[in-house]
Order: structure tokens, then sequence, then C-alpha cells
């Protein structure tokens, strides 16, 4: 029996087969707390950020989504794990509505991230730099020619001024230089009001829509939770505690 590596095309390029063993050995490598349980935090979703980043803040449990059904209404809530399986005597956790839950999660990323006046200024900034390039390339090749037709005309008045020609033989091509020099003036200096006058209309423009915008999270979302926020941990029914990725801790309240 032989075995050969590399003898036909992968399915799976081995990059992102490696990247899923990791992550399944990560996953298998928690610990089991409770008989009732596959892994320390419960049966893996990963459809709810919060089932990987909620934890208890009395017993250090994961908290577990559920669904809830009293008096004809349902309501969604978070409860902990070790509570849910063993009952009041092992955590006396609290159960957490999932709506307050995620807005409090926002508020503190808002918080977290609180910049938008600096994001607004960077916006504006960068709208000023673009439009002030309107018509920017052919406003430079118009500079460019000018200077060309500049240095034709003293490069004529050389030759004049060396005998290699005489000064009436060069009157066409004077002429020529200077209706060309007058048109492209005109041109050039249309042109930048045109770009000064537009840019600044669009500019202001831009300016309106930024200042009557918003850089706050207006809603939860997992793909961001999962991104910003290393865990989240319940301290009592009124009070949440979230870690984000670069270490800082914020609490805020349910």
């Amino acid at each position: 029996m032989y075995y050969v590596s590399d003898c036909h095309p992968a399915i799976i390029d081995k990059s992102t087969f490696n990247i899923v063993q990791q992550e399944i050995s990560r996953r298998n490598a928690k610990r089991s707390v409770c008989t009732n349980t596959v892994t320390e935090q419960g049966r893996y979703n990963s459809k709810y950020a919060l089932t990987e980043l909620l934890i208890c803040g009395e017993c250090g449990t994961a908290y577990r989504r559920c669904r809830w059904t009293s008096h004809n209404r349902d309501r969604t809530v978070w409860r902990c794990i070790n509570r849910l399986e063993h009952g009041p005597k092992y955590c006396k956790s609290p159960t957490i509505d999932e709506e307050p839950l995620h807005n409090a999660i926002v508020r503190a990323i808002n918080e977290f991230y609180n910049c938008s006046d600096d994001i607004a200024n960077i916006l504006k900034s960068a709208a000023d730099s673009v439009l002030s390039g309107a018509n920017d390339g052919e406003i430079k090749q118009i500079e460019q020619r000018l200077k060309n037709i500049d240095q034709a005309r003293n490069d004529f008045v050389n030759l004049i001024a060396t005998g290699a020609c005489a000064p009436d033989s060069l009157d066409d091509e004077f002429a020529s230089l200077y209706s060309e020099e007058e048109r492209l003036s005109q041109k050039l200096l249309s042109l930048k009001a045109q770009a000064n006058t537009e840019s600044n209309e669009l500019a202001d423009e831009i300016k309106a829509d930024i200042d009557n915008s918003s850089f706050e999270l207006q809603q939860y979302d997992d793909v961001l939770v999962r991104k910003v926020v290393e865990c989240v941990k319940i301290l009592n029914k009124e009070e949440i505690c979230v870690t984000f990725k670069a270490g800082y801790e914020m609490n805020t309240d349910l």
C-alpha cells in the first residue's frame, strides 16, 4: 500500500481545510459541565453570537437562548445553562429578555466607539479633497501646454538674438503662439471657475448629508458583535459587563 499526496486537485484548498480543523478542535476542546450538554457552552449554535459570548456572572457557565410562553405570549430569553438544567440550588442567576439585552450591547458598542464627530470630519475633508480635483486632468494639460508655448517663444527670441534668423521670418509663428496662448488662458480660467463652483456646491451638499447622518449602530447585529466583543457577563438582572476584543470592559444597564 502506498500513500500519495497531492495527486489530484483538492476539493477544498489546504488553507481553508486547516482553518476548519482548528475551529472544530476549538469547539470540541470545551469542557463539559453538565450531563445534558455537549460542550461547556451547551450545544454549539453558530446562528447566535451570544451563544458563545454570554456567560453567567455567578457561576461562569454560558447562557442559552430559550423560548418562553406565558399568557399566550411568546418571549425570547437567555438563561444560565447551569440553572436551567440543575435548578436554583446551583445557580441563582437571572433570566434575561433578549430585546433589552441586545439594546444594552448596542449602547455599549456605541459608547465604546463614540467617535462620530471624528468620522464626520474625516468624511468632510475627504469630500473637499476629492472634489477639488474636478477637471484636474484637463487643467494640468492646459497649464503644461502654456509652459511649452512660453518656452517656444523664448527659443524664437534666442534665435533672433543670435542672428540665426531674421525677425520678420517668425511673425507667423509668434502670432500663432499668441493666439493659442490667449485661447488656452481663457479656457483655463473658465475650467477653474467651473470646477470651483461645482465642487463647492457638491461639497456643501455632501457635508449637509454627513451632518444629517448617524454613525451609531442602530440595531443589534450578530456579525458585528462577533467581531468586536470578547464576552458579555450577566452581573445581575439590571446590569451586564461587555468585554471588547481590545480588552476594555464596560458596564451598562439592561
